[in-house]
């Protein structure tokens, strides 16, 4: 039995976490591990500016419908409105959870996930991505490679990042 693990990041972009989540799905990576959260009042870069505009706004998570479950609006306490899909929104749509307690039954140290927590309310994209502890840190650098910032590995046996 493989050993899971946890890569958690954070993207500027939507269009970032699109092209590292298409990829890390084509290798195989994470098959149906994945999680994203926005604020729903999310900026676009100004190249994708013309999809603030009407209809376009709403539900940013869309195009990812083959590879998130549950992509849905969230209200959550010290965030506000999220859009959420994958894993972790069935987690956040229980209504008991913040962010941050959610994220720590991921591994994420409370500290941590406090920060990722803060870095959703300031309209970053977050990425949670569980997989084989053997295709770790080639997701990781996939995320990485498309911009993430704060990019960890965690386990859920110890509170700390891992290496």
């Amino acid at each position: 039995m493989s050993v899971r693990r946890t890569i958690v990041g954070t993207f500027k972009s939507l269009d970032q976490a699109r092209r590292a989540i298409k990829e890390i799905c084509e290798e195989g990576l994470a098959n149906n591990q994945i999680s994203l959260v926005l604020k729903k009042n999310y900026k676009v870069d100004a190249e994708y500016a013309e999809e603030v505009a009407g209809d376009l706004f709403e539900n940013k998570l869309h195009d990812f419908r083959g590879i998130l479950v549950q992509a849905d609006d969230i209200e959550l306490p010290e965030v506000g409105t999220v859009e959420a899909g994958g894993p972790l929104a069935g987690a956040l749509r229980q209504g008991d959870k913040t962010l941050q307690e959610a994220l720590t039954y991921y591994g994420v140290s409370k500290d941590m996930a406090a920060y990722y927590q803060q870095q959703v309310s300031q309209g970053r994209v977050l990425a949670v991505i569980e997989t084989n502890n053997d295709k770790v840190n080639q997701t990781a650098n996939i995320l990485d490679g498309y911009g993430a910032k704060d990019v960890f590995k965690w386990s859920k046996r110890i509170n700390k990042p891992l290496r």
